[in-house]
């Protein structure tokens, strides 16, 4: 991507789209689509019709997750493991840059201003292997992702937490007036009903949950990899053939802890989107059960009840502290 724009200046793109968004008045449905009843960010129109044509590779290695289910820590690691562990090449480029996020479309009016391609019009230039990740649920990806077979890394976390780290999320990455004034009890009953961007995410999950066994699927949980890094990394070398040395292993395992990852400006992606002065940040806690200090107790209740109704028999579990 730096082919087409340097950090600062999609920074400034970005800001642009901040702009825009903060000045649209509440309730406008211009900065979200609904797609097939889910309920989808700005832009993603475009990037299904393109999925529909999109050329997959056998070689690619694409990082599926539902938002704010571990997904910039995982693709660090996905990165330095294509790297092969060659740190200080990683180190010299931003995250964004190695891992080409699919849905990254800017509004026409600043994409065009700027002379900045689709973001599909991007992976197809770019030389194999590719890291490519998306947040879509698995209904909408590219038809050719089940043909060619490439290499798919799925990531979940428990639903609990996801729901604390999505709702900060969103006032970083959606300043509209809906989400800068929605509370967390609004957003709880969104991500309740599966009205959230992307869906509900026990669809999300099962869809993948129900592939697991395929060997060209790797499934990972970000509470065991918080209980076992280096474990974790391990594994993804071996799932991507690359099979590092313990030296190598040991090196990417400590870049990537999560504190580590929060101070690296390569990795933490506050830079770009980050607003001056906001207390929003893209890496927040990093923790297991954070749910525990902002859920009330019917909301565990509700949420509770809906897991138990949505994973009932699909032996999918979860750890939540």
């Amino acid at each position: 991507m730096e082919k087409y724009v340097t950090l600062e200046e999609y920074r400034e793109m970005w800001k642009s789209l901040h702009e825009f968004l903060s000045h649209q008045p509440a309730g406008q449905p211009s900065v979200h689509s609904e797609v097939d009843g889910i309920n989808l960010p700005l832009g993603m129109t475009t990037v299904l019709e393109a999925f529909r044509h999109f050329k997959v590779r056998q070689d690619d290695v694409w990082m599926v997750t539902f938002p704010k289910a571990g997904t910039t820590w995982a693709q660090e690691i996905i990165s330095c493991v294509m790297y092969d562990g060659n740190l200080e090449e990683v180190k010299t480029k931003n995250t964004m840059f190695r891992v080409l996020f699919l849905e990254m479309n800017l509004p026409d009016p600043i994409r065009k201003a700027k002379n900045f391609p689709l973001i599909h019009e991007i992976a197809e230039e770019m030389p194999s292997p590719r890291v490519l990740k998306t947040h879509l649920p698995g209904p909408f990806l590219p038809p050719q992702l089940w043909e060619k077979k490439p290499k798919i890394v799925y990531v979940m976390r428990n639903p609990k937490d996801v729901v604390v780290s999505y709702f900060y999320f969103l006032k970083m990455m959606n300043p509209t007036p809906d989400s800068l004034n929605e509370s967390f009890g609004e957003f709880f009953d969104r991500m309740l009903t599966g009205s959230a961007f992307y869906g509900p995410w026990w669809d999300h999950y099962l869809y993948f949950w129900e592939k697991r066994k395929e060997p060209n699927i790797l499934l990972l949980r970000y509470e065991d990899m918080k209980r076992d890094l280096r474990g974790n990394v391990e594994k993804i070398s071996r799932f991507l053939c690359k099979n590092l040395p313990a030296e190598k292993l040991d090196a990417i395992t400590d870049y990537c802890t999560f504190a580590n990852m929060k101070k690296n400006p390569m990795t933490n992606q506050d830079y770009v989107f980050a607003q001056k002065d906001s207390p929003y940040l893209s890496m927040r806690k990093g923790i297991v059960g954070d749910w525990k200090t902002h859920f009330t107790v019917a909301q565990n209740e509700a949420m509770d009840a809906l897991i138990k109704e949505k994973l009932h028999g699909t032996g999918l579990t979860f750890e939540y502290e």
